[in-house]
């Protein structure tokens, strides 16, 4: 997993991203633009920019009203990786262009004290583009984002308050109003928010118009909470086992959403069966992110043409996360210090 070191404003921060990412990500972006020219038969990438023009500059002027650091941090981003912004933001907006988001397991437990575990979960071509990104920005707390390479999604994360958050993906309405993608919303929250009342309280204040999430959220003073977002409204639930993965949990606001796809909504259902009979069991989310169970493997290495490309389990009580940078089954975990991350001196 590729790790990096950003600071400075937003642009900035995207640019050295940009810098850093760039051999990676460029041979990405020209399967996406194959793929994409394929689905919207368009003989030529330009021609293939020009037919999506209107869309990616609706979606970009929400971007830029709603949240101007990460239209910024995006345009950064275009810089150093050496794109035009029309090239580049089709790059940004391909999985929603494709309709290819994420889908991943989450797992929390307050047995002892809390913690939150995550998989994410990406297609085989894909694997090794999640990448480990350390922020000092201008302004707001500095924190570490787990992300795709060349993008601001941030999936995973933890703040130098110690709170930490893991997300996946779940079937949200999408809407011409104006409003954030999911996956740029998720990016907000750990520079603005110091704990989990904050965090919710912001996540309740998002305007998405695009997709969903569920999001399991802790803290250093014992909170835990998970919450499923979308365009629709924001629930927090109240379930005795903190598990999630694709589908919406809540059955009121799940009647309000759109049905997850097959095999997206199967796959989820025997991993999230499987997750509780773990949890039930007294496993931790450590414990848990390499489980290979059939129904339901946790790590996943094909089933539906699915590939865990890292887990990770934030403990903040302890100031540390645990990380495996590939198959949780077949990689070495690390340890990493939060106060090695972010300096901070007792």
């Amino acid at each position: 997993m590729l790790r990096l070191t950003t600071y400075g404003n937003a642009f900035q921060r995207g640019q050295q991203q940009g810098q850093a990412t760039r051999n990676i990500v460029l041979p990405w972006m020209e399967r996406c633009f194959a793929a994409l020219q394929e689905r919207h038969a368009a003989p030529s990438r330009q021609q293939l920019i020009e037919q999506l023009r209107p869309r990616i500059d609706t979606w970009r002027h929400h971007l830029h009203d709603l949240y101007p650091e990460g239209a910024a941090e995006c345009c950064g981003l275009a810089d150093g990786l050496g794109l035009d912004e029309d090239t580049y933001f089709i790059l940004a907006y391909n999985e929603r262009l494709g309709g290819q988001l994420p889908q991943c397991t989450l797992v929390a437990t307050r047995h002892q004290r809390p913690l939150v575990g995550k998989t994410d979960d990406i297609a085989a071509d894909e694997l090794g583009l999640n990448v480990l990104e350390v922020t000092t920005p201008d302004s707001g707390y500095r924190h570490l984002h787990f992300h795709f390479a060349g993008t601001i999604w941030t999936v995973a994360g933890v703040n130098e308050c110690g709170l930490a958050m893991g997300m996946t993906g779940i079937p949200g309405p999408q809407l011409e109003t104006s409003g954030l993608y999911s996956l740029d919303a998720l990016h907000t929250i750990l520079p603005r928010c110091a704990d989990v009342e904050e965090a919710i309280a912001h996540i309740r204040a998002l305007q998405l118009n695009c997709y969903g999430f569920s999001l399991a959220l802790t803290d250093p003073q014992g909170g835990l909470a998970l919450v499923e977002k979308t365009a629709v409204d924001t629930v927090l639930l109240d379930t005795a086992l903190l598990a999630h993965t694709n589908h919406i949990l809540d059955p009121d606001f799940a009647q309000r959403n759109p049905h997850q796809s097959e095999p997206v909504h199967s796959n989820g259902e025997r991993r999230l069966e499987n997750a509780y009979a773990l949890l039930q069991s007294g496993l931790s989310p450590a414990q848990i992110m390499a489980n290979r169970s059939a129904p339901g493997a946790i790590c996943q290495r094909g089933e539906d043409g699915l590939h865990t490309d890292f887990a990770v389990v934030f403990d903040p009580l302890q100031k540390q996360l645990h990380l495996w940078p590939g198959y949780p089954d077949q990689v070495e975990m690390e340890t990493l210090k939060l106060d090695e991350i972010f300096k901070i001196e007792e």
